[in-house]
C-alpha cells in the first residue's frame, strides 16, 4: 500500500509539473525555460551533494564520477539559462545559450561514457583531482565562450541552427547510444532499478537532442519538446541517484554488496581454513564448517575448544592466538587459531573474527623430525659410546706390545694380535653399518632391485661366514631350493644376511647350529636365520627393531653390538618391499623371518 501511495504521489506531482510548466509556456517561453533550467541545475545540485558526502564509502565508481561531474553540468546549464536571449545577464553579442547548451551536453555525454572505464578499478579514485578536473575543464569553456569568444557559432538570427550546431548534436546523439549499449552489457554492475532508470534517462536525453537538431527558432515547438524530454531525463537522474540514495542508499552506495558478499561467501566456504564469527556474547553467527558435509558435530567440538581462548580474546580486548588440538573418532586435526576483535566506531568490541589454520601436516611433521631428532641423538650416542671398545682394545694391546715386546712370547704375542684382530673386525662392522644408515638417510643408498639366484647367494655368503664359525665351531648350513630367485638390491641382500648370520655367531655357542633358508611363499620369498644360542627375552624381542634401540646382552665370548645392524636390516628390507620379524625366547635360540618379492611373481 506504502508503494501505491508513493506512486501516485510521483503521478501526481509530475502531472503538476508538466501543466504548470505548459501553462508557463503560454504566458512567456523565456519563464517556462528558466522553470525547466532551475529544476535541471537543482537536480545536478543534489546529485553532486550526495556523492560528495558519501564519497569516502561509495562502491560503485561509474556512479561516483558521474555524481562529480553534475556540480558542474549544473553550472553550466545555470551559464546556459542566464546567457537566454532576452535575459541580459551577458553584454556579449551572439547566441550564448546554444554554445553553453552544446559544451554542457558534450561534457554529461562524455561523462557517461567515460565513467565505464572506472567500473572494473581496483583502486579507489581521487574525488578532488577529479573535482579540479572538470572545474579547469568547466572556467575553460565559459573563458572561451565570454571572454575569448572563440567557442564556434551555434546559432545565427534569420538563420536557424549552424552546421556545428546540428553535427554536434548528432555526435551527441551517437556517444548516448553507445552509452545506452554499454549499460546494457554492464547492468549486473548496477541494481536492477538505477540501471532502468539511468538507462530511460539516456534513451530519452537521446531523443531530446534529436528535437534540437530541427528547430529553427529558439522559443519554437521543437526546442520546447526537447526541454520537456531533458526535464524527464533529469527528473529520472533523480529518481536514480538523489532519491534512491536518500530512502536506500545503501543500495546505491554499495550496489555492488551483494554481489561481493555472495562472494566472499563462497571464497570462505571453499577455504581450507575454518573462518568463524561470535557475537559480543560469544554466539557463533558464522561458521564455513558448518556447511561442509559431515562437519555439524565436528563444528560444535571445535565451538567449545575455542570458547576459553574467545574468553581471553573478550578480556583482554586484543588479538588472541593460539593452537589446538581437536580429537575425532579417526583422526585428530592440529589448528594454529587467530582470534581478532572487531570494534565498532565508539571502539566497543562488537564481535570476533576466528581463523582457524589446519597445521596437522605441519605438525606431523615436525613430530617426525622431532622422532629423527631424537633417533640420531640415541644412534650417535650409541655409535659414540661402543666406537671406543675396540679402539680402547686397539690402543691397549699395541702399547703392550710396544712396551713390553721383547719380554713376550710367542703364545703371548698369538693371543694380543688374535684379540687385536676381533676388535678390529668389530670396528670395521660397526663403521660400515654406520655407512650404510647414513648414506641411506640421505637418500645416496637407493635400492636397485635385481633377480637374484637364492643357491648362488647362499654359496657366496657361506664362503665370506666361513672363518667366523670355524673361531666357535659352529655348524653353518643353507636351506635353498634350486629354482627359487628373489627381487632385490644384491648389495643390500648380502649385508641383511651378513648381519643376521653375524648375530647368530655372536649369541650361539660352541658346537651350535645355524640354519638359513628361503622357501617360496605366494608371491614373496621367505628367508629365515634360526640359531641356537641364548635367545631374547619377549618384552625385548617386541622392540628389537626400532631406529636407536640398544640391546645390551653380550655375546657367548663377550661380543658386544650396537643395535644398529639390526636397524639397518629393517631399513635395507623395507626398502626393497619386504618385512622382517623375529621369534624368540631365553635360553632357546632366535628365528629371524624377512620377506622379499620373489623374481618369478
Amino acid at each position: 500500500m506504502q508503494l501505491l501511495r508513493n506512486n501516485y504521489r510521483t503521478v501526481f506531482a509530475s502531472t503538476f509539473v508538466v501543466v504548470s510548466l505548459y501553462l508557463a509556456s503560454l504566458h512567456s517561453y523565456m519563464l517556462f525555460h528558466c522553470l525547466v533550467e532551475l529544476f535541471s541545475i537543482v537536480v545536478a545540485f543534489a546529485v553532486f551533494i550526495v556523492t560528495w558526502n558519501s564519497r569516502s564509502m561509495q562502491d560503485n565508481k561509474y556512479l561516483h564520477l558521474l555524481g562529480i561531474s553534475y556540480i558542474f553540468i549544473g553550472g553550466l546549464d545555470l551559464m546556459h539559462m542566464l546567457g537566454f536571449r532576452g535575459m541580459q545577464v551577458f553584454n556579449v553579442d551572439g547566441y550564448l545559450s546554444n554554445q553553453f547548451w552544446i559544451a554542457t551536453r558534450i561534457m554529461a555525454a562524455l561523462t557517461l561514457l567515460g565513467g565505464f572505464a572506472l567500473l572494473k578499478r581496483q583502486q579507489r579514485i581521487n574525488s578532488d583531482l577529479i573535482f579540479l578536473g572538470y572545474l579547469i575543464t568547466s572556467i575553460l569553456i565559459i573563458l572561451s565562450i565570454l571572454v575569448w569568444k572563440n567557442f564556434p557559432v551555434c546559432f545565427i538570427e534569420g538563420v536557424g541552427q549552424t552546421p556545428f550546431k546540428i553535427y554536434a548534436e548528432y555526435v551527441i546523439i551517437g556517444l548516448l547510444t553507445v552509452v545506452a549499449v554499454l549499460l546494457y552489457l554492464k547492468r549486473n554492475n548496477f541494481s536492477e532499478t538505477v540501471y532502468q532508470l539511468i538507462l530511460v534517462s539516456v534513451i530519452i536525453t537521446a531523443l531530446s537532442e534529436i528535437c534540437f537538431t530541427v528547430y529553427t527558432v529558439n522559443d519554437g515547438l521543437a526546442n520546447e519538446l526537447g526541454h520537456y524530454g531533458k526535464l524527464i531525463a533529469y527528473f529520472l537522474i533523480y529518481k536514480a541517484i538523489v532519491e534512491t540514495g536518500f530512502t536506500n542508499p545503501t543500495r546505491l552506495i554499495f550496489s555492488n554488496l551483494k554481489a561481493s558478499e555472495e562472494e566472499y561467501k563462497t571464497l570462505a566456504n571453499n577455504l581450507p581454513d575454518v573462518v568463524m564469527r561470535f557475537n559480543e556474547d560469544l554466539q557463533n553467527i558464522f561458521s564455513n564448517f558448518t556447511n561442509r558435509d559431515g562437519r555439524a558435530s565436528e563444528n560444535n567440538k571445535l565451538i567449545m575448544l575455542l570458547e576459553p581462548l574467545l574468553l581471553i580474546a573478550r578480556q583482554n580486548q586484543a588479538e588472541h592466538k593460539d593452537h589446538l588440538r581437536l580429537e575425532y573418532d579417526d583422526h585428530i586435526v592440529f589448528y594454529k587459531v587467530h582470534i581478532v576483535p572487531e570494534f565498532s566506531a565508539n571502539k566497543q568490541v562488537t564481535s570476533f573474527l576466528v581463523i582457524c589454520q589446519d597445521v596437522t601436516e605441519l605438525k606431523q611433521a615436525e613430530q617426525q623430525l622431532k622422532a629423527l631428532n631424537e633417533t640420531k641423538d640415541k644412534i650417535y650416542s650409541i655409535v659414540a659410546h661402543d666406537l671406543k671398545n675396540p679402539f680402547t682394545s686397539l690402543l691397549s694391546y699395541s702399547q703392550i706390545i710396544q712396551v713390553k715386546a721383547h719380554t713376550l712370547g710367542t703364545e703371548k704375542v698369538s693371543q694380543i694380535a688374535k684379540s687385536m684382530n676381533q676388535a678390529a673386525k668389530e670396528a670395521y662392522a660397526l663403521l660400515e653399518n654406520l655407512l650404510n644408515w647414513a648414506s641411506l638417510q640421505s637418500g645416496m643408498l637407493k635400492a636397485t632391485p635385481v633377480p637374484i639366484c637364492i643357491k648362488t647367494l647362499f654359496t657366496g655368503i657361506e664362503k665370506l661366514m666361513g672363518p667366523a664359525v670355524q673361531a666357535k665351531a659352529i655348524a653353518l648350513k643353507f636351506s635353498v631350493a634350486d629354482e627359487i630367485g628373489v627381487l632385490a638390491d644384491q648389495q643390500m641382500l648380502e649385508t641383511i644376511l651378513r648381519n643376521l648370520i653375524s648375530n647368530a655367531i655372536k649369541f650361539s655357542y660352541e658346537g651350535g647350529l645355524i640354519t638359513v633358508s628361503a622357501i617360496q611363499d605366494g608371491s614373496n620369498c621367505l628367508f629365515t636365520v634360526t640359531d641356537q644360542g641364548i635367545g631374547i627375552a619377549e618384552t625385548e624381542s617386541k622392540r628389537l627393531f626400532e631406529a636407536g634401540r640398544k640391546y645390551t646382552i653380550v655375546g657367548t665370548h663377550k661380543e658386544s653390538g650396537t643395535g644398529l645392524g639390526l636397524m639397518l636390516c629393517r631399513e635395507f628390507i623395507e626398502a626393497n618391499n619386504g618385512h622382517i620379524w623375529v621369534e624368540s625366547e631365553l635360553g632357546e635360540g632366535s628365528k629371524f623371518f624377512f620377506t622379499l618379492p620373489s623374481s618369478s611373481r
